[in-house]
């Protein structure tokens, strides 16, 4: 091998063969120097979100970036032609399978893809269960977890296998803000392509501030964070703030790949995946806005939504004896009972 090595000459190489290993050689630097930059980024900034394996995170953003989101969505808002929506939404229908019958207007009447996903529904078809005392499912959707929380700077399980911090999550730790004797639950929704997309009040409740973290939008199938931690401290998010009858009320509505966008009914003015901004655990600020007067919601009224699919959490403070009476794998819908402190 030696003398194999010590006769061999760069020159007798074929001149593709030679082109292909000096691309090689020049992706391979550049990648290794772009992971050591990102990694010391993450720590200079003092890891923020908490994450245990920066390697593997740059790895997935270089799969899964947030510029294909935005493509995404353009494509989504691109108009679609009269003669080809019912046949478009139809076939949608089929391949996710999404209730047509629920949806209140005219399928030839959504100008765009994005139209279609942000569907109402008719009215009464998402009656609301009377639960004085708890709370309801804010979203059609499939329980990923659900549980308590025991103690300050707690890490939670996505699912199964991998876990996230929820200090950094939220962006502060809701133990610290809870009475004494209360209990602190929590429990993630997953919303598939085909299921119906807006985001409706669990309970009624103020929220009295907003804050929107830039973050990546890795995709939030349970498939996928089973496998990874730290998915949902670094997805881009909207946390809404507030109390309910029983103490501290937060919900999260969590972005995903191909669903950078999240709005709000009462907040014209967000923005979400815009292309300057810099992801949190990066060094980004987080935007932070107090209401001027507190927004008050009934259990069932409408407050935002996704421009397609995605996962919403909710950490909040109840009295103590609060019981779940959903599992993990349970499929809910807008209005149904999650679960009641006695």
């Amino acid at each position: 091998m030696n003398k194999a090595f010590r006769r061999f000459k760069w020159s007798d190489l074929p001149k593709r063969k030679r082109q292909l290993a000096i691309a090689g050689f020049v992706t391979t630097s550049f990648t290794a120097v772009f992971n050591y930059k990102f990694r010391e980024c993450v720590e200079i900034v003092g890891n923020p979100a908490q994450i245990q394996n920066p390697n593997t995170l740059f790895w997935l953003r270089m799969r899964y970036g947030r510029a294909r989101s935005r493509w995404f969505g353009s494509l989504a808002e691109l108009h679609v032609p009269v003669a080809f929506r019912q046949s478009l939404y139809t076939a949608w229908a089929w391949k996710y399978d999404a209730n047509l019958d629920e949806v209140r207007y005219p399928l030839d009447s959504f100008g765009s893809c994005q139209d279609f996903f942000c569907r109402a529904l008719k009215e009464g078809a998402r009656p609301i269960d009377d639960v004085p005392a708890g709370v309801v499912s804010p979203v059609d959707g499939t329980v990923m977890s659900s549980g308590f929380i025991e103690g300050p700077g707690a890490r939670l399980e996505q699912v199964k296998g991998a876990t996230y911090s929820v200090p950094s999550f939220l962006g502060f730790d809701p133990i610290e803000h809870i009475a004494d004797g209360s209990t602190l639950c929590y429990i993630v929704l997953y919303l598939a392509p085909g299921d119906y997309h807006r985001i409706h009040a669990p309970c009624s409740l103020d929220f009295r501030k907003g804050s929107h973290f830039c973050g990546e939008l890795l995709p939030m199938r349970p498939s996928f964070v089973s496998r990874f931690s730290d998915v949902f401290s670094v997805n881009e998010r909207l946390v809404l703030t507030g109390s309910w009858k029983q103490g501290q009320m937060n919900l999260v509505a969590v972005a995903a790949q191909n669903v950078g966008s999240i709005y709000l009914d009462f907040d014209e003015k967000l923005k979400t995946n815009r292309l300057r901004d810099i992801v949190v655990h990066c060094g980004g600020d987080v935007s932070n806005k107090r209401f001027v007067e507190p927004i008050h919601l009934d259990a069932g009224d409408a407050l935002g939504g996704f421009r397609m699919g995605s996962t919403v959490a909710l950490i909040f403070e109840a009295s103590p004896g609060f019981q779940w009476d959903v599992a993990q794998g349970d499929r809910v819908q807008v209005g149904k009972k999650l679960g009641e402190a006695p």
